[in-house]
């Protein structure tokens, strides 16, 4: 990050910590009556020049991170639609990284993208059956796939350029380091790719989480708009 500005309406004092992931966080409490509530972020960052035609490093791994994301949740956990799909990957003898590019390529071409017909309670398996969903759903399916080949792996969640909501891809654990792929788009994660966090499934990377008290008619809503400026950075 390059710079940074953040503000919270209503004003009122934040904490900044980080959760377990190592992911940054920004705490606030509003305890005064209020009809809304909004929290924006503007910055820049800097990003490779250059989309990789093969996937590459984003960062090193730490300690510990084979047995944290190797292992199901109950979001990512498999039953017969994904054994399914699994059935139709690649062998085994390939190492985990070419692996996973083989898996992202079979779910893009069986699992089809569409809006409306999934929500932020769709496991993998129930999106899965459906046959359709958004990159929430390609991101966990993809998830559950790894990790049934005991292939260590996380959900990310960013933005990519343009306008609209967050998106969410796919790390994969090689060599000592975290490559990133996007089976939204089946391609290798890239410069139009800004990673916000990452977590096991879905439930580790909600942008905005909170409790509310008292009535209220609707959810958060989430945009984003990324403007690439005076290239490699990028404004979100």
């Amino acid at each position: 990050m390059v710079s940074e500005q953040f503000a919270l309406l209503p004003d009122v004092p934040v904490t900044v910590g980080s959760d377990g992931f190592g992911n940054r966080t920004i705490e606030g409490t509003v305890s005064e009556a209020h009809s809304s509530f909004q929290v924006s972020v503007q910055g820049a960052v800097e990003v490779p020049s250059g989309e990789p035609d093969q996937p590459v490093p984003e960062e090193p791994a730490d300690d510990g991170d084979t047995m944290v994301f190797r292992y199901h949740t109950p979001r990512t956990r498999p039953g017969p639609a994904i054994e399914g799909l699994l059935a139709s990957a690649p062998g085994c003898d390939l190492d985990d990284l070419a692996a996973a590019v083989d898996m992202m390529h079979l779910l893009h071409s069986r699992f089809k993208y569409q809006k409306g017909i999934t929500g932020p309670e769709t496991t993998a398996e129930e999106a899965m059956a459906g046959g359709a969903g958004v990159c929430q759903d390609f991101a966990q399916i993809m998830l559950s796939m790894l990790r049934c080949r005991g292939i260590p792996c996380r959900y990310v969640v960013g933005f990519t350029v343009g306008e609209g909501e967050s998106h969410a891809w796919v790390e994969v654990l090689h060599g000592g380091a975290w490559y990133g792929l996007d089976p939204t788009g089946d391609v290798a994660v890239g410069p139009r790719h800004i990673k916000v966090s990452h977590g096991r499934d879905y439930d580790d990377c909600r942008i905005n989480r909170g409790v509310f008290f008292g009535a209220h008619s609707r959810g958060p809503v989430v945009h984003a708009s990324v403007t690439p400026d005076n290239l490699p950075e990028a404004r979100i």
